[in-house]
């Protein structure tokens, strides 16, 4: 198979899953997310320059999905569509940056080796390996769930705000968010 014809038939199967996306179909959502992240995260972290693009990428796919009605297949591909939100979102955020810059890069190192320098290594040790740990449960959970999870936790969101935002039932956004604490609290009080 041509090079030419797997990118069509995968620009068809993303667009037919932002339609679905676009009339609340969660897990067409989710698969888009899952099929087009390496693309997206790829983008962010060249335009970037390596820096981190979790937050950044997290915005842009909450803004994929608040419109993914307004996705045109006539005017392009899904991945260019995606790739056009996170060059957008990556150049406000740079703007930004420029206009309020941050504390240099070795100030920032410089409070987290004193603030590390009291501590005991053991204690780092076991901070790096829980968080190692936390990261990994976290990916083994949904799509939606992880999304749902950062709204709630990284955006504190409430749950009415989250459904209201990404146009989930009230009852869908509690229980996703219960089943994914529910899988979180189990796997690592194992």
């Amino acid at each position: 198979m041509s090079e030419a014809l797997r990118r069509s038939e995968r620009d068809q199967r993303l667009a037919l899953l932002l339609a679905a996306s676009a009339r609340g179909d969660t897990t067409a959502f989710e698969v888009f997310y899952d099929e087009t992240l390496a693309y997206a995260r790829t983008v962010a972290r060249r335009l970037l320059r390596g820096g981190d693009s979790d937050d950044l990428l997290a915005d842009v796919y909450f803004e994929a999905w608040r419109s993914a009605a307004r996705f045109d297949p006539q005017r392009g591909s899904a991945v260019t569509w995606l790739l056009t939100l996170v060059r957008s979102r990556t150049l406000d955020l740079l703007r930004h940056r420029a206009v309020h810059p941050g504390p240099p890069a070795h100030e920032v190192d410089a409070v987290e080796d004193a603030t590390d320098a009291g501590d005991d290594p053991g204690d780092r040790l076991w901070r790096r390996q829980a968080g190692a740990r936390l990261h990994a449960e976290l990916q083994r959970l949904s799509g939606v769930e992880r999304w749902l999870l950062g709204l709630a936790y990284f955006r504190e969101l409430s749950h009415a705000e989250i459904a209201r935002c990404t146009g989930l039932p009230l009852g869908t956004v509690k229980s996703h968010l219960l089943r994914a604490q529910h899988k979180l609290r189990c796997a690592l009080a194992a």
